[in-house]
C-alpha cells in the first residue's frame, strides 16, 4: 500500500501539473518494482540517508521510507530539497 506523509502533499502541490505527471508515473513502477532488484534500475531506487529515494525524471525525485509492504511517501522535488529535507528529518517520523 502507498501511504503518504503530509511533507510529500505539500511537496507534491509545488509542483507543475506535468511535474506531477512524472511523479505519478514514478510511483506507478515504485509500487511494482519494489523488493524486485531487477526492475530498480529503471527508476534508480537508492539509499538517502536513512530513507530510500526513486527518481521521477533527471531533476526530480521521491523520497519515501518502507514498511513492511507498505511504502510511505516523504517529500518529492529536486536533489538539493531532498538532501533539506533530510538534514531536518534524519530519522524517518512514520
Amino acid at each position: 500500500m502507498i501511504l503518504t506523509l503530509p511533507s510529500y502533499e505539500r511537496a507534491l502541490g509545488r509542483l507543475t501539473e506535468q511535474q506531477q505527471e512524472r511523479v505519478q508515473a514514478a510511483i506507478y513502477l515504485l509500487e511494482g518494482a519494489f523488493g524486485d532488484p531487477h526492475s530498480h534500475s529503471g527508476i534508480g531506487i537508492r539509499r538517502f540517508g536513512k530513507f530510500l529515494e526513486a527518481r521521477a525524471g533527471l531533476d526530480l525525485r521521491v523520497l519515501f521510507v518502507s514498511r513492511g509492504a507498505d511504502i510511505i511517501l516523504a517529500t518529492v522535488g529536486s536533489h538539493n530539497d531532498l538532501r533539506a529535507f533530510v538534514k531536518n528529518n534524519p530519522k524517518p517520523k512514520v
